[in-house]
């Protein structure tokens, strides 16, 4: 009875076995590329990062530009209400 066994659990590896490792090579591959989408995703994120940076520095000096000019115009309120006092 156990040397039947043994054939019979044998005979199941060798159908068996060939598949299982089919599998584990698929899997794999697939492992390998989802890891190279992740590095994909990593890099734009990178790009994205400082493409927003950039993007914030050109807000932040198009702001000073609006102050400054609003500044100046505030200046010239001013100073024709000044000439009119003369």
């Amino acid at each position: 009875m156990a040397t039947k066994m043994r054939e019979a659990v044998g005979s199941v590896e060798r159908i068996l076995l060939p598949r299982l490792n089919s599998i584990d090579g698929e899997l794999k591959s697939i492992n390998t590329r989802i890891d190279s989408v992740h590095t994909r995703i990593d890099e734009m994120d990178k790009r994205n990062d400082i493409r927003f940076e950039a993007i914030k520095n050109e807000i932040r000096t198009v702001s000073e530009k609006v102050d400054f000019i609003r500044d100046v115009e505030r200046l010239k309120v001013e100073v024709a209400e000044l000439k009119k006092r003369r």
